[in-house]
């Protein structure tokens, strides 16, 4: 019977089940060095780099929403909310975007795909990443740029 259950089992695997979590993957972009797995949800994963403005020296937040496509997971950048207005930050909504008030800053909603999604951790801006409610601030990790992508999720 064990010999069936195996079997079984590596039927299974073959056809698509899936073989482990839903993780966001921190990597060294160059190198390709794994750095850190963050868990995230495995139905409607999502994730936020935050980081402070350069010159304003005020929160952003940018909130990721994974999706698969015919060019495998990338990341679709779907909220991103700020203070101010300065150098980078949008001052208007593009098309198919809505830019709001939200308290005393603003709340851009879209869907843009970054792919890949890379970014350079520095220092001055304190750039970290959120997921499956934890934080982790990239320049501890690397003083170099930062490839962030999923693996594992199921769709």
């Amino acid at each position: 019977m064990t010999f069936w259950r195996t079997a079984a089992l590596g039927l299974a695997l073959a056809c698509g089940a899936p073989a482990g979590a839903c993780e966001l993957v921190l990597s060294e972009h160059r190198s390709g060095r794994e750095l850190l797995r963050l868990p995230l949800a495995a139905t409607q994963p999502t994730f936020e780099i935050v980081f402070e403005h350069s010159v304003l020296g005020t929160t952003v937040v940018d909130r990721y929403v994974p999706r698969r496509d015919g060019a495998g997971w990338r990341a679709h950048l779907v909220e991103e909310r700020f203070r101010g207005e300065g150098y980078g930050l949008p001052y208007a909504a593009g098309p198919g975007e809505t830019l709001q008030r939200d308290g005393d800053g603003w709340r851009l909603v879209l869907d843009r795909v970054v792919d890949p999604l890379v970014v350079l951790p520095l220092p001055s801006q304190q750039m970290r990443v959120r997921a499956g409610g934890r934080e982790r601030l990239l320049g501890e990790l690397s003083a170099r740029s930062v490839a962030l992508h999923v693996s594992g999720c199921a769709g």
